[in-house]
């Protein structure tokens, strides 16, 4: 009897637990901790969102298949990151870290990271050292939870300003030094029938040249304020 008014109770404790974390997640956009199981996807759809809350930009995952061993690319200060991501049982061992290693390379990042659940083998802390992997194990992956719940609480009602929707598009195409097509496709995740208009309405308010004979326009601004000046009397999409 005692024993089932115990279970009783973790059960309503953890109904409440799980409402509270419903209503801050809808409230705040307050993570929650790790599922016991989750999927590949699921895990790398969880950093993804860890990241997004934590300040970096431009954060994207990557296709399912053809990845090159990186899951997630994003921006953080200026410096261009690609993640791997493992949802293990064990310790992440050394071909993570040259996945996460060549697939940086591939796409042309500054840092690669491999994130975990779990912890890595001693020889995978010592690959990644030697060719400069960065290591986020479950304890690490913990921190930069409680630091996006902690940016989303504080910070989601003091900066209610709403950028234009080019906001990030500027970001992009000056750190790239030029648009295209094919960068907005692949930095963005634009609809394909939405680009054409997007680069013509740039073009409209002087922000970027018109398309030259390989598909490129150059950029006329030199900052994401000076283009969102321009696109001041520009409708919000």
């Amino acid at each position: 009897m005692i024993r089932f008014i115990f279970r009783c109770l973790g059960w309503i404790v953890g109904f409440i637990g799980h409402l509270f974390g419903f209503l801050f997640g809808s409230l705040f956009g307050w993570i929650p901790r790790l599922k016991k199981h989750m999927t590949g996807v699921e895990f790398e759809e969880y950093v993804y969102e860890i990241l997004k809350c934590s300040g970096y930009k431009h954060v994207r995952l990557t296709p399912q298949s053809g990845d090159y061993g990186i899951d997630i690319l994003a921006t953080y200060r200026g410096v261009h990151y690609a993640f791997q991501c493992k949802y293990y049982s064990k310790p992440v061992g050394v071909s993570a870290i040259q996945q996460a290693y060549s697939g940086c390379e591939y796409y042309d990042c500054d840092e690669a990271i491999v994130v975990t659940n779990q912890t890595f083998t001693r020889q995978a802390y010592a690959l990644a050292n030697s060719n400069g992997v960065i290591l986020w194990d479950g304890e690490k992956l913990a921190k930069m939870r409680r630091i996006a719940n902690r940016h989303a609480f504080f910070y989601r009602f003091r900066h209610k300003e709403v950028l234009h929707p080019y906001a990030d598009i500027l970001q992009v195409i000056l750190e790239a030094g030029y648009a295209s097509s094919d960068l907005l496709y692949q930095q963005c995740h634009i609809d394909l029938s939405r680009i054409d208009y997007i680069l013509d309405d740039l073009e409209f308010y002087d922000i970027v040249s018109s398309e030259d004979e390989y598909g490129l326009r150059e950029v006329y601004i030199s900052s994401v304020e000076e283009g969102l000046q321009l696109l001041e009397k520009s409708p919000i999409l």
